[in-house]
């Protein structure tokens, strides 16, 4: 009896951490997808509409950069792919203007 109680203890624990860990990344994704829109926003003088859709499409992209990030010598392809998408996403959110001043600023970084 100890030890079905034991193990049905260590299969709950089990259970908690692997949350705990699915919640600490989403975290992370948030965390930075809210950093780079603050970022965009101080550089390219954002709308407050704009600043969250800026922010939810930085949220897609991270959390597909963290799926493909694990193995990224074999990925180039696939972060090319991934900042296209996003570079899509943002021209369709800011105006021409904004998105000539992202590009000339974030872009050039990379």
């Amino acid at each position: 009896m100890k030890k079905l109680i034991t193990l049905c203890f260590f299969a709950f624990a089990l259970l908690f951490s692997t949350q705990g860990l699915d919640a600490q990344d989403k975290l992370e994704i948030n965390a930075a997808a809210s950093e780079k829109a603050k970022e965009i926003q101080k550089a390219v003088k954002l709308h407050k509409n704009q600043l969250e859709d800026v922010y939810q499409a930085y949220k897609a992209y991270e959390t597909t950069y963290q799926q493909i990030s694990s193995d990224a010598q074999n990925n180039q392809e696939e972060l090319k792919k991934i900042n296209i998408v996003l570079d899509t996403r943002l021209k369709e959110i800011l105006n021409e203007e904004q998105f000539d001043k992202y590009i000339t600023v974030y872009r050039t970084e990379e």
